[in-house]
């Protein structure tokens, strides 16, 4: 319970820090960088966890995470500036925001694609294996690709989402759907099925920062409220999703 509170407030805050943070005109730029790190750390936490937990025990890999999270928390506090509370938004904000039809549009459809995302996520590895084929070193190169699709999705939507917003999102979600429906297909050939794998990755951090962009300005007079309930809906798709997918 612990860790899921703190992990709840802390992305009901980062998106919006790390845009007001930021250089003017540069907020696109900082909500790209933050989700390339959140890539990665899925990419290379997950197989590094579960690696710790193999050799040590479960115990080891959430000391580990403790420690970690404790160093960052230090250097954090001693880096970031100190910034005054501003439009966060509170109880009294909430049925202002229930007014907006955009913003609800938007939370309506986040939960749909991110429990499919997720749910078809959690059947790659054993998809690759018994479908597909692959030996122990193909399949850790999957891993790999989505992490590597960070880089791609932080560039393209710095340079293009401002410009179109809705047809960036559109084509992100179409290429999503793309991508995982052509798994089966070319399943047998490794190539086909790292290209796919690196589009979908760079796809869904695309619709993930496209989204928080959107929620910040649909809602700015109450960045953190908007932006924690978006992230609670994100992760009920992660959950619906990572229940679904087992």
């Amino acid at each position: 319970m612990g860790i899921a509170l703190t992990h709840a407030v802390f992305w009901s805050i980062t998106a919006s820090l790390a845009v007001r943070i930021a250089l003017v005109g540069k907020g696109n730029q900082a909500l790209g960088l933050l989700s390339t790190g959140t890539v990665m750390a899925m990419a290379a936490g997950i197989p590094l966890g579960r690696m710790v937990g193999q050799y040590l025990g479960w115990q080891a890999s959430f000391l580990l995470i403790g420690l970690c999270s404790a160093a960052v928390m230090a250097v954090l506090a001693k880096s970031l500036p100190r910034l005054p509370s501003v439009n966060t938004g509170s109880l009294s904000s909430l049925p202002l925001l229930l007014k907006r039809k955009k913003l609800m549009l938007l939370y309506a459809v986040t939960v749909p694609v991110i429990t499919a995302h997720f749910t078809a996520y959690s059947y790659i590895e054993p998809f690759v294996i018994q479908i597909g084929g692959f030996s122990a070193r193909q399949v850790t190169v999957v891993p790999g690709l989505y992490g590597l699709a960070g880089f791609a999705a932080s560039y393209l939507f710095g340079k293009w989402f401002a410009k179109h917003p809705r047809a960036f999102l559109a084509g992100a979600v179409s290429l999503i759907a793309l991508s995982s429906g052509l798994l089966l297909p070319l399943a047998h050939f490794p190539a086909a099925i790292y290209a796919l794998v690196f589009v979908w990755g760079t796809a869904i951090v695309v619709v993930s920062l496209g989204m928080v962009a959107k929620v910040l300005d649909f809602a700015s007079d109450a960045a953190d409220l908007a932006n924690s309930i978006y992230s609670e809906l994100y992760n009920v798709g992660i959950g619906g999703g990572a229940l679904l997918g087992h």
